[in-house]
């Protein structure tokens, strides 16, 4: 799905995040990616996506794979004044919304619960809709950007298994799941030339 090759990316005015950097990623592998904060972690998901450029090197997009990307703070992405609003755009898109409604990360939320206003829903209960709808996806890679924080407990047991069943995994995350993965990155000190 994805190959990079001595990728080097840094922000303006700032010294370089990436530098070198190569992988290749096949359509079922498993990939964590480690490092400090400001490490270049969500940068580099970034770039794998599309959304950002590199300054050099190259990255690669297999042809005919989708992924779905879901940055940190992603409930800034949620749309309308509540999730039951949010769900009818992602019905529109072709969701099939019955079915992500009974996945185990939300399928405790009273049926009220759809309709109150999203400033008054917890971090949690918005990471947990949101990761129910990356894992209703049917993309060949899921890309996550820091999915646990926001989480209880429960919700990050039941996530992890399900992303243990899942092929094509990018994941970002300063608390490793417990489950097998296929490539490690740890991005390192910024200074280190």
């Amino acid at each position: 799905m994805f190959e990079v090759h001595r990728l080097r990316f840094g922000y303006p005015g700032k010294p370089l995040l990436l530098r070198g950097l190569s992988f290749k990623l096949q359509p079922e592998d498993k990939m964590l990616i480690l490092g400090e904060n400001g490490s270049g972690k969500s940068t580099l998901l970034k770039l794998l996506c599309g959304r950002l450029q590199p300054d050099g090197g190259q990255i690669r997009r297999m042809s005919r794979r989708n992924y779905f990307y879901l940055p940190q703070k992603a409930d800034r992405r949620i749309l309308g004044i509540n999730l039951e609003q949010d769900l009818m755009l992602w019905e529109m898109a072709g969701l099939d919304t019955k079915l992500l409604m009974r996945d185990a990360l939300v399928a405790d939320f009273a049926p009220e619960f759809w309709q109150i206003p999203l400033y008054e829903l917890s971090a949690g209960t918005k990471q947990a809709y949101l990761l129910a709808i990356a894992l209703s996806h049917d993309a060949d890679f899921l890309v996550l950007d820091e999915p646990y924080p926001a989480l209880d407990k429960r919700r990050q047991e039941i996530f992890t298994s399900r992303l243990a069943k899942q092929k094509g995994l990018i994941l970002v995350s300063h608390q490793i799941p417990e489950m097998d993965f296929d490539a490690q990155i740890l991005l390192g000190d910024r200074s280190k030339p």
